[in-house]
């Protein structure tokens, strides 16, 4: 089997494939090219770079664009993370290849990027550049100074806090009453909809932005017909973009904000970012990382501009973002996550910024397990159930601990076995003696004469080896499909001596979600030994002592930062948490901050919020409708932060105002400190 390799500036193992063997399925066959592309993602710099927007060119391998950084926050003068738009090569002309040859040829030259430093080492240190999500040419506009000027709302009482709500989400109904004020002015300062068509008014790097102006100019002229409303400010996707959530009556978006804000009789202001739609599609995380991080700058850039309209500096904010995935190495280490805790860090130093987010909803999905090797030990093939029908990629993440080496392990996949737990023939192996040095090593995986799937092994960000599996779909529109059925997958350790490692295994999440109808399910471990009910019928909450799925463990990849409080969905009519929410194992970096009830008794399913349109209310389940409702929680006594209150993510803050019910059942692992209320 070809082996390949990448240094560790280049390409990571999603973006290998995606840009490799999967360029036939996922965002590609979605978007199915109708319009050109250009690339979007993170770049990281170990010495930091200067916040300017500028187009910054950048050249190598054949390979010549723009890198456009987004409305970049001025708050925090050198990040050392950033958003990218690549302008200039269309995605459509990419491959794994030409961007590995991009960035690496690019690294040695010392090219510039925005603000003057440079690429690679001789910009002042190593550089890492992740590519996401394709963004259509037609939403960019290159010259986008950024400028805006947000009004001073007569309305707003300077004897009383002015809060600002950030959110980001997808599906944002900026027109809705909910968010109007006593005055039947919106509450709705500034709404950024990164998915719709950009309208050359310069303030937005990519999509379009609407103010509070904006919106109540769009009332004066379409009145109470928010559908009106909506397709004026190009919302409603259409004309070959893709469908907004703002179409249905259950939104996730307008359920969330209208959690967060909606009955909230505290002075605050909304400031939102409505994700592109077909970026929340992709249930697995790839690509969202560079949209949500620009979110986060655009949030806090407006919310300054708001403060200066109003005569201040800063203003408290509350933060919500309900969205998860379940990989990552769960240690705060991944790029998004160190990325969000620097924005984070810096903001808190000016005024109090909470920041919530949902522990995920995996917790019986069986996607996560932890298998322990000693030297010499083989392990027992997992067994890993993908589903027919699946029209979208499944990826498997098995993650080393700290100190241990990739090259002392050897991955074998085994394909479909002829009988229920009973591994197939093995199909492909990455072994130790192939991985040397840090970069990127990648083996193709064949079924019937062509390439069906991915075996990468990368060191990551915080030092540790990641091994990824992707595999393709095992239905696709004229292209190779993998085969569904009991797959297995085994690692022997290869070291001669040393204590016992665990590794852990994540299943990415994949649900069909939205509007855009992918076609997508869910895969998982089918391991005999795991305990699926108890004696009664009911679904076992506890892990199988001898089984290597767990259930704990299954904590959302996106909530194991620093800075974030992560909420917990707990039983509204009884004791404990609800069956679907994450929850960390003990020795685990992050835990379960708080938690909030989902419905009130058992004869209902999921918090009551706000449907899409105003008089509207839905209900819906899930972490995502939990952490919002904590939000509107630290709402209220986000004015009475003390120092030190930021290291406990303003957990103690509600502690002392007697916000948080204390547990009684002991289960303070899937709930943490209690429930906010």
């Amino acid at each position: 089997m070809a082996v390949s390799s990448s240094s560790p500036a280049s390409l990571g193992p999603y973006t290998a494939w995606m840009f490799g063997p999967g360029r036939r399925y996922d965002f590609f066959s979605a978007e199915r090219q109708e319009e050109p592309h250009y690339l979007t993602g993170i770049f990281e710099r170990s010495a930091g770079h200067v916040s300017d927007p500028n187009p910054a060119p950048i050249s190598g391998g054949g390979v010549t664009g723009d890198l456009l950084a987004p409305n970049l926050w001025q708050g925090l003068a050198s990040p050392k993370f950033a958003p990218y738009v690549l302008k200039g090569p269309l995605v459509s002309d990419l491959t794994a290849a030409t961007l590995g040859a991009l960035w690496d040829n690019a690294a040695p030259a010392g090219v510039t990027l925005p603000g003057g430093a440079g690429l690679g080492p001789a910009g002042g240190g190593e550089t890492r550049i992740g590519a996401g999500h394709p963004l259509k040419v037609s939403l960019v506009d290159p010259s986008a100074s950024g400028a805006v000027s947000l009004s001073a709302d007569p309305s707003i009482d300077p004897n009383k806090p002015l809060i600002v709500i950030g959110v980001i989400d997808d599906g944002i109904p900026f027109a809705h009453r909910a968010f109007d004020g006593p005055d039947g002015r919106t509450r709705v300062e500034a709404c950024w909809m990164q998915g719709m068509a950009q309208d050359g008014s310069g303030r937005v790097r990519f999509g379009r932005e609407v103010t509070g102006d904006d919106i109540m100019a769009l009332r004066t002229t379409h009145g109470d017909d928010e559908d009106a409303i909506y397709r004026a400010a190009g919302a409603l996707g259409g004309g070959g973009l893709s469908p907004s959530s703002l179409i249905g009556d259950l939104c996730h978006g307008a359920h969330t904000l209208g959690a967060l804000a909606a009955d909230s009789d505290v002075q605050v202001r909304i400031i939102a970012v409505d994700l592109p739609p077909n970026i929340t599609w992709d249930t697995s995380g790839y690509g969202k990382e560079m949209f949500m991080l620009a979110g986060l700058h655009y949030i806090f850039d407006r919310a300054d501009k708001l403060a200066a309209a109003h005569g201040t500096q800063t203003l408290p904010m509350v933060l919500s973002v309900s969205y998860g995935y379940s990989g990552g190495a769960h240690d705060g280490q991944a790029t998004l996550e160190a990325a969000m805790d620097e924005l984070m860090t810096a903001r808190r130093a000016l005024a109090p910024t909470a920041f919530v987010l949902p522990t995920g909803n995996s917790y019986l999905d069986a996607t996560h397990a932890v298998a322990e090797l000693a030297p010499g030990d083989a392990m027992t093939p997992l067994p890993w159930r993908i589903a027919a029908d699946d029209r979208t990629s499944t990826f498997l993440e098995i993650w080393l601990p700290d100190g241990a080496e990739a090259g002392a392990f050897d991955l074998t996949l085994h394909g479909p076995g002829p009988a229920y737990g009973y591994p197939g023939g093995a199909i492909a192996s990455l072994y130790g003696s192939d991985i040397s040095g840090s970069g990127l090593i990648s083996v193709d995986v064949p079924w019937r004469g062509s390439t069906i799937g991915q075996i990468s092994a990368d060191k990551t960000r915080s030092g540790k080896w990641r091994f990824l599996i992707a595999i393709a779909p095992t239905e696709a529109h004229d292209a190779p499909t993998a085969p569904a059925g009991l797959w297995h997958v085994s690692v022997k350790d290869n070291r001669a001596s040393g204590d016992a490692v665990a590794l852990r295994f994540w299943i990415q999440r994949d649900i069909s979600y939205g509007r855009g109808n992918t076609g997508a399910r869910q895969s998982y471990f089918d391991e005999p030994a795991n305990v699926l009910f108890n004696t009664i019928g009911g679904v076992m909450e506890t892990d199988t002592q001898n089984a290597r799925v767990k259930r704990m463990g299954s904590m959302s990849g996106m909530a194991t930062g620093s800075t974030s409080l992560t909420v917990a969905a707990a039983k509204g009519w009884g004791s404990g948490a609800e069956t679907y929410s994450g929850a960390s194992q003990p020795q685990d970096v992050a835990q379960v901050d708080i938690s909030s009830e989902i419905s009130a008794n058992q004869g209902e399913i999921g918090r009551l919020s706000l449907a899409a349109r105003s008089g509207g209310r839905v209900r819906m389940n899930g972490t995502s409708a939990a952490a919002p409702a904590v939000g509107a929680v630290l709402l209220a006594e986000i004015g009475t932060v003390a120092a030190g209150d930021e290291t406990s993510n303003y957990l103690s803050t509600l502690q002392r105002a007697n916000r948080v019910r204390p547990l009684q059942t002991g289960s303070a692992d899937r709930l943490g400190a209690g429930i906010a209320e």
